[in-house]
């Protein structure tokens, strides 16, 4: 059994990750293919099967990594990514041809369950929060303990810890160092995350019709909000102040201004002061509106409250 043994300092610095990795979402898709359960894979499996029986040389170079456990290992780990480049463009290529084509359903599923994840965090704790991170994971203060990952133990010391849903990984969860931005010293511990039974296969449906579909969804928030407001919700779902979010969207600070004042105005965003700074939030309202959740927004609408109406042009 692995054991993640956290400090008070390591949960005051939990956090959830902000998008999802494609490398690291190859990864376990390549360790994915080999397995043969869980029949929404089927017939991805078999679709990717069916390609890699052709006799190129990419294939037999994919062949080759998904039968390497150390040099999938290896790419996990950044320190050690750079040794292996020829397990690297094998990733690619494979990536290319599995992962790829279906990018952009995932990243919404996968930023989705991200939501999920704060929202959990934010209405119930740290301590629900690690309770519920899926089989095969227990929570049993101070210790995280997880199955299906051999035995060890990691002690953050501190630097907290971030937590990643995957769609693909099979295993109960996997610790990964993290070498992304400001969380770079604190570990990853990834777990899976998947739809329900019934919508995995849309999920990793071929055809461009359904990816239209998928599109389509995508960009309805931009549709009912404004495209640089739609940006700038999905910005503030870590707290950031006026002057990073105009960094992160390439407009003014004036600009970030009349946004964010139409978004509070809405109940999808608030606002609060941080010394000289304004600092602001998603709401719940907006993290409902980000994931699609109609019937839940549709509840909360319901209830007693003045939402002003604003032009949804940006």
């Amino acid at each position: 059994m692995y054991r993640i043994v956290l400090s008070a300092d390591d949960l005051a610095g939990i956090r959830i990750s902000d998008g999802a990795v494609p490398l690291l979402e190859t990864v376990f898709a390549l360790e994915a293919l080999k397995e043969t359960g869980e029949e929404g894979f089927h017939e991805w499996r078999r679709r990717v099967r069916r390609h890699l029986m052709n006799p190129t040389a990419r294939a037999e170079r994919i062949v080759r990594l998904s039968g390497r456990a150390d040099s999938c290992s290896a790419l996990l780990d950044p320190s050690t990514r750079a040794q292996h480049p020829q397990a690297l463009s094998a990733a690619q290529d494979f990536s290319r041809l599995a992962v790829a084509p279906h990018w952009e359903p995932i990243r919404v599923h996968l930023e989705n369950a991200q939501e999920s994840l704060r929202d959990t965090m934010g209405r119930h704790g740290v301590g629900v929060l690690l309770g519920r991170l899926g089989p095969g994971i227990r929570w049993r203060p101070p210790v995280l303990e997880i199955d299906g990952m051999g035995s060890g133990r990691l002690r953050p010391t501190g630097r907290g810890l971030v937590l990643m849903p995957s769609l693909f990984l099979h295993r109960p969860a996997q610790v990964v160092r993290n070498d992304r931005g400001d969380l770079q010293s604190a570990p990853l511990l990834v777990f899976p995350d998947r739809p329900r039974s019934e919508d995995l296969p849309g999920l990793l449906a071929d055809g461009d019709a359904v990816r239209g579909d998928r599109r389509e969804e995508i960009d309805s928030l931009a549709a009912l909000v404004g495209r640089t407001r739609a940006a700038a919700l999905r910005a503030v779902r870590e707290s950031c102040g006026n002057a990073e979010l105009a960094e992160r969207l390439g407009v003014t600070t004036a600009a970030v201004s009349q946004h964010t004042a139409v978004l509070r105005a809405a109940g999808l965003i608030s606002t609060r002061r941080r010394g000289s700074h304004a600092v602001h939030s998603v709401t719940q309202l907006g993290r409902l509106l980000m994931r699609g959740d109609d019937a839940q927004l549709r509840q909360m609408l319901s209830a007693p409250r003045a939402i002003v109406k604003q032009p949804a042009t940006a």
